[in-house]
């Protein structure tokens, strides 16, 4: 019963909305010939025609769902598509609150950032005390004088730097840093041990820097024994007297191709790393002579000391197994070409008072003996004879 009375209204629905249709076209007709109505009653006839216009439509779409739920039309015909695009959107009131589902969090996350705070000071602090102690050695100022003062030894300067800053960083270490620095004769070898010396001396105790020298300290080889003994004395005095006051002790030992095997020997049991903490602490620098024909064959094949530390530490691991220890850093120093004996003589000319002219500076240069390779030429002896020709002026 009710199926057939929802027929009816749709087709009465649909029948007034063709006779209001046809009505539109008669009154469009009548409208080109002869106007009867008042332009204020045509005005009220046109806005009821678009509210029964309004209306219709709206009773005809209520119309077409109901039919379809009740299977009367196609699911597929155009009212059926209509009525679910209308369906498928979701209006909500303007008065309703959305609210975000609340997420749980982690107790955890508060200690995470604690935790992370402090290993960030710690390793701030650790980063200040690396530079408290390299400032406290001034070696910025050591870098400055070594390359002011010593010729045409940057590679082996630089090289030194770098152990020195890497060891003076801090204060405890597992094991002794031991440079061994080797050269030909009258490449500054002497000169940048003395250099050392002064600059430590300056900056740490007096006491704690030994500068000792071969012929001065042990010039007889029949007293090998005594001189063993007092450097193993010394070094332990030293030593101790630095653990006291947290400091690192230095060890300059210059002319070491001079020391007797017995000194060498006492010297290598002060390099192991099987021993107390306060001999971990210590700086050895090591001066000599010795490898220098190696280091002058590989200079004059390759023009730069870089790669010379291998054949150097083969060479010398047969002289005593002093230089086979591990703990031990080969610093090779290069040959002193032209252009470094020049500046060797302008430095001892004025350290002498005399005026030093060029054009007699390069005479003098010239009469020393040099090697020549790759277009360059090294001197012999160094600065080994500059002193003296400078001093028969």
């Amino acid at each position: 019963m009710r199926y057939s009375r929802l027929v009816v209204d749709c087709k009465g629905v649909s029948m007034d909305v063709q006779v209001e249709k046809a009505k539109g076209d008669e009154e469009k007709e009548g409208g080109q010939s002869v106007s009867m109505f008042s332009p204020q009653l045509k005005a009220m006839m046109r806005i009821k025609k678009k509210y029964l216009k309004r209306s219709n439509s709206v009773r005809l779409a209520h119309c077409t769902n109901s039919a379809v739920s009740d299977g009367s039309l196609h699911p597929k015909s155009p009212q059926t598509r209509k009525s679910k695009r209308r369906k498928s959107r979701v209006m909500f009131p303007n008065d309703t609150l959305m609210f975000k589902p609340k997420i749980e969090r982690s107790r955890a996350k508060p200690f995470l950032i604690l935790f992370s705070v402090i290993v960030f000071v710690q390793v701030y602090n650790a980063i200040e005390n690396l530079d408290d102690h390299v400032v406290k050695y001034d070696l910025e100022g050591l870098e400055r004088t070594l390359h002011r003062e010593v010729f045409g030894q940057s590679e082996a300067l630089e090289e030194l730097m770098d152990h020195l800053n890497d060891y003076l960083s801090t204060y405890a270490h597992q094991q002794p840093l031991v440079l061994s620095l080797h050269g030909a004769s009258g490449v500054g070898k002497s000169h940048l041990g003395r250099l050392l010396v002064r600059h430590f001396r300056s900056v740490v105790e007096d006491k704690l820097v030994v500068h000792y020298l071969s012929k001065h300290h042990c010039p007889l080889p029949e007293a090998a024994q005594h001189c063993a003994s007092t450097l193993a004395r010394r070094i332990t005095e030293v030593v101790t007297r630095a653990e006291e006051e947290e400091q690192i002790p230095f060890f300059i030992l210059d002319e070491v191709e001079l020391m007797p095997p017995l000194v060498l020997d006492i010297l290598q049991t002060f390099l192991q790393s099987d021993q107390t903490n306060e001999f971990l602490n210590v700086i050895y620098i090591l001066l000599s002579s010795l490898g220098q024909r190696e280091i002058s064959a590989h200079i004059l094949q390759n023009a730069s000391t870089a790669g010379a530390h291998k054949p150097l530490r083969q060479a010398l691991s047969l002289v005593h197994p002093l230089w086979m220890e591990p703990v031990v850093e080969f610093i090779p120093l290069s040959l002193l070409e032209r252009e470094h004996i020049i500046q060797c003589f302008l430095e001892e000319m004025t350290l002498e008072g005399f005026y030093p002219e060029l054009s007699h500076v390069d005479r003098l240069a010239d009469e020393l003996a040099y090697h020549r390779a790759a277009g360059r030429q090294y001197a012999k002896t160094g600065c080994k004879q500059v002193v003296g020709k400078v001093n028969l002026l």
